[in-house]
């Protein structure tokens, strides 16, 4: 497709590992050069006195369910974690931890609210050959297990192998991206019900790894409104039961609802599709994302390619769940995709796509907010090349095998686009957001927890070719746990919160303000390029626990600090080894007022 033309001639999935490889000799040799000048620089450490702040931080989606860890609920099996350690099974767990059970063993959740359906995001062993095991997994209520009590697990779209694109062959070693998820509509269940997960003599999986469970209160079908074709409808006829291909059947009622103005309706069903539904001025609405399903080898939902667009296009209430395997940059197997102007996407849930939406423009105006997008072999949501005035809200993304949310302005700026109030989970490969050059972005209220590898919470930079940061980039009321990692190919430690002036000098204005930062891996935050980084403010950020330093400086630059209060730091208050990097205090800094040269040993 046109539409992807761009993403697969410059396959940025690649960048993230080869493209560092290939500028690590610019890095290594910046290093060698401020080792040899020594500690200092141009630093400003003024001590002040100064109470505790205020910071709001973000608290991410406001979601639909209850989320609990596995290492909290009642268990006889075997807590694994805390480890950060890439390659690690507990690493690519929520919060580090999970519970490993074998036969006989359970983990019980105690419901703190009422519920109908449970998500598990679990792990279990891949087979010898990489094709994947399945296996049943018995579920109890009160105490209770009925035959349609069962979850079904697989390990056919996890375990990937090797360096990057990845493989799904365990001969290549390097295992990762070990976790998958599995949900399950069941009967209706007060606050303080008991749902067991056990390993019973019928489930046959080698053993069964749980890292969390989500309990949701999932409202009845929605019904079909007024004036709507639906695809199951004559001379359509779509096959709601999965076996026949529906994907000519679905395409020919979009192109009727748009030639007669009407929306489409996906009434409750799996529908088999197996290509691209173009979709332009037209609306296609489900039953809800646990009823209405499209599924199949190549789905996707796209608009039409810029400098044309699709316009005017809404897309709501229906899953997309494609059959990714492995990661194939080339390959146009998004969950949505193409080019969308004046549009809206909500309340879709994606999983077992490359990237869950990657849109190319240039185009203005698309709004999403609602969605899910979970295990993907490449990027959750990617606004790429001068798309404008476009928000990403509400969102859940988590397992992705790529940044969660990024912006990438790769031949022109994406410009005053918002990622708000969404909540990045567990990315195995690069950041929770990324912003790669651009105008006028914003990130805001968002939640950004457990990053693994080759990234961190956020990250700002001039990288893979993007048109270089202008205006006044936002970075407002956000929260990173967990964050950023120990690069094995950095062979230091990657911040939570980093700046990348790699391809140019990082310029752009960036404002930073009300930013809580817990329990980074490594350190807290990060200047790191082969040039300059100016212009960027820190304000109200507090910083909660650091593997290692407060600070990071390891480009020229200059930076203004107000009110950043540091604790828990692993090292000193700041690395540098004589970089020339100016930071002017305000009030209120507090706790990282000391520096150092050298790295301590990776913390993972």
């Amino acid at each position: 497709m046109a539409a992807l033309s761009t993403e697969a001639a410059h396959g940025r999935g690649a960048s993230v590992g080869q493209y560092v490889r290939q500028h690590l000799r610019v890095l290594i040799a910046v290093v060698i050069i401020v080792v040899a000048g020594g500690v200092g620089g141009a630093i400003a450490l003024v001590n002040h006195t100064a109470g505790a702040i205020q910071v709001t931080g973000g608290t991410g989606a406001t979601l639909p369910y209850v989320e609990l860890q596995a290492e909290d609920a009642a268990t006889n099996g075997t807590i694994i974690g805390p480890d950060a350690t890439f390659t690690h099974l507990a690493a690519e767990a929520s919060g580090r931890k999970a519970v490993t059970l074998t036969r006989g063993q359970y983990v019980e959740f105690t419901l703190p609210q009422a519920a109908n359906s449970i998500d598990v995001r679990y792990s279990i062993p891949d087979s010898a050959d990489g094709n994947g095991l399945t296996a049943p997994l018995s579920v109890y209520i009160n105490g209770v297990h009925h035959p349609a009590q069962t979850l079904t697990l697989t390990s056919h779209y996890s375990w990937l192998y090797g360096a990057y694109p990845f493989t799904n062959n365990p001969k290549a070693g390097t295992p990762q991206h070990f976790y998958d998820e599995t949900r399950l509509l069941l009967g209706e269940m007060p606050a303080g019900t008991k749902v067991r997960l056990q390993v019973d003599a019928a489930d046959t999986a080698p053993s069964y790894t749980i890292d969390l469970a989500d309990f949701e209160e999932v409202a009845p079908p929605r019904s079909q409104p007024a004036g709507y074709i639906a695809v199951t409808d004559p001379p359509y006829e779509a096959d709601p039961t999965g076996k026949h291909d529906a994907t000519q059947a679905i395409q020919k009622a979009l192109d009727a609802g748009a030639k007669q103005g009407k929306g489409v309706w996906l009434p409750s069903g799996t529908f088999t599709v197996t290509g691209h539904l173009m979709v332009n001025n037209v609306t296609l609405a489900g039953a809800g994302p646990w009823y209405s399903i499209l599924s199949g080898d190549g789905v996707g939902v796209y608009g039409a390619a810029a400098p044309q667009p699709s316009q005017n296009v809404h897309l709501a209430d229906f899953a997309i769940f494609g059959r990714v395997r492995d990661r194939v940059d080339s390959a146009p197997l998004n969950g949505i995709g193409g080019a969308l102007s004046d549009s809206t996407i909500s309340d879709i849930w994606i999983e077992h796509t490359k990237v869950g939406m990657w849109f190319d423009g240039p185009f203005s105006g698309l709004t999403i907010t609602g969605c899910r997008i979970r295990d993907t072999t490449a990027d959750g949501i990617n606004f790429h090349d001068g798309i404008t005035n476009a928000t990403v809200s509400q969102t859940l993304v988590r397992n992705t095998g790529d940044d969660g949310l990024a912006m990438w302005s790769d031949h022109q700026a994406d410009a005053h686009d918002t990622f708000d109030a969404n909540t990045v989970q567990l990315p195995i490969l690069a950041n929770g957001i990324a912003l790669y050059g651009g105008a006028d972005n914003r990130i805001s209220n968002n939640r950004v927890e457990d990053s693994l590898t080759q990234g961190g919470g956020i990250q700002v930079g001039n990288r893979f070719g993007a048109v270089p940061l202008s205006g006044t980039t936002t970075i407002a009321n956000n929260t990173l746990v967990r964050a950023g990692c120990y690069d094995p190919g950095f062979q230091y430690g990657i911040g939570a919160l980093w700046f990348y002036a790699l391809d140019g000098p990082l310029t752009g204005q960036i404002n930073v303000s009300q930013m809580e930062i817990d329990a980074s891996i490594n350190e807290a935050i990060q200047f790191v390029g082969s040039t300059t980084i100016t212009h960027v403010t820190l304000d109200h950020v507090r910083i909660k626990g650091a593997g290692t330093f407060a600070v990071q400086e390891q480009t020229p630059g200059a930076a203004t600090f107000t009110a950043v209060q540091a604790s828990g730091l692993g090292a000193s208050g700041v690395y540098n080894c004589g970089v020339t990097f100016t930071i002017t205090q305000g009030a209120d800094d507090t706790g990282w007022n000391t520096s150092s040269c050298g790295f301590p040993p990776p913390q993972n």
